[in-house]
């Protein structure tokens, strides 16, 4: 079950009036009323056309009053879930393929945000929750949103597992189930790059309301001027991206984007030649690539005092903050 902080700041993704319990289900004010699958609340509008197809899965398990599949499945404690085995090479990227059903432990990174407070954070396309997970041990309240129950069910496992404390809801991030003005902080990794630049705007407002003021944002995007994103945009020969595929941006549109849904926006960094590779997992990648990300963690210091690295970094971060006291 949810913890009460996360339960207070819940809020109907149609009106944004608060949700209540109601048997089985949440419900808000005007009636509209949201289903608890194993104990995640569903909190899908159905009146919208969905991102993903795990959005459409999870609608269904929300109208059988049940989940899908055994994505449960108990394991040992020493052994990573099998969803994670399975999913790694698409929640990691290319360069994790080959690790796919050979994982002996969680590939978690390093969390780039810092929190003295236990501040409330909400990681938006969670997945099975390895930036939760990073999060939570920072020390902040996590809160994982993601379409996917498919993927929710393991991240709790995987989090019981770990011994780490970390909720998770289903919810489509362009109609974000939070409160007004709720949170300190939000995060997004490698997940609003593959929405149409319309919802991710969509989304980049949502960031903006659910946000307090002084409230805080971390969002990896994919640099359209880094020489590895050329070579994949000229793969595709430059065509218009359909359905999940990965949306390139400017510097330029990322700072403007994000400063009028937020506030002042700055760019920084990430990586190079990947868009989600992580030093912290380095030691789990076969050696080639290894070498890559050591590389790319060289350059991305180097960034720091040498600022026009940033045009041609592939993985960039967008750090907003929103205004008022």
């Amino acid at each position: 079950m949810l913890r009460d902080r996360t339960r207070r700041l819940l809020a109907c993704p149609v009106d944004r009036h608060p949700l209540i319990a109601n048997g089985p289900s949440l419900e808000c004010s005007e009636g509209h009323r949201y289903p608890v699958i194993e104990g995640i609340p569903i909190l899908l509008r159905e009146d919208v056309d969905q991102t993903h197809w795990a959005a459409e899965l999870a609608l269904l398990a929300a109208k059988a009053g049940q989940a899908l599949d055994d994505w449960a499945e108990p394991q040992p404690m020493d052994r990573v879930h099998r969803f994670v085995q399975e999913a790694i090479g698409g929640t990691g990227g290319n360069m994790y393929r080959p690790l796919i059903g050979r994982l002996t432990t969680y590939p978690v990174p390093d969390f780039p945000m810092e929190t003295t407070t236990g501040e409330t954070l909400l990681d938006i396309g969670c997945n099975w929750g390895r930036w939760s997970i990073a999060a939570a041990r920072r020390g902040f309240h996590v809160i994982g949103i993601d379409p996917s129950l498919e993927a929710l069910i393991p991240a709790r496992h995987v989090c019981r597992q770990l011994g780490v404390e970390a909720d998770f809801i289903v919810g489509d991030a362009r109609h974000l189930p939070i409160g007004t003005g709720a949170l300190d902080a939000a995060f997004s990794y490698s997940v609003i790059q593959h929405f149409s630049k319309d919802d991710a705007r969509l989304t980049a407002a949502e960031i903006g309301r659910v946000l307090r003021p002084r409230g805080r944002a971390l969002v990896q995007m994919p640099n359209s001027c880094g020489l590895r994103n050329i070579i994949q945009q000229a793969r595709r020969r430059f065509r218009t991206p359909q359905a999940f595929e990965v949306r390139y941006w400017t510097p330029g549109e990322l700072r403007r984007t994000f400063a009028r849904a937020i506030g002042p926006a700055r760019l920084s960094v990430d990586g190079f030649f990947s868009l989600n590779a992580q030093p912290a997992e380095a030691a789990l990648l076969p050696a080639r690539y290894r070498a890559l990300v050591r590389v790319s963690s060289a350059l991305t210091r180097l960034s720091r005092v040498v600022p026009p690295l940033l045009m041609v970094a592939d993985s960039l971060y967008v750090a907003a903050e929103r205004q008022g006291s």
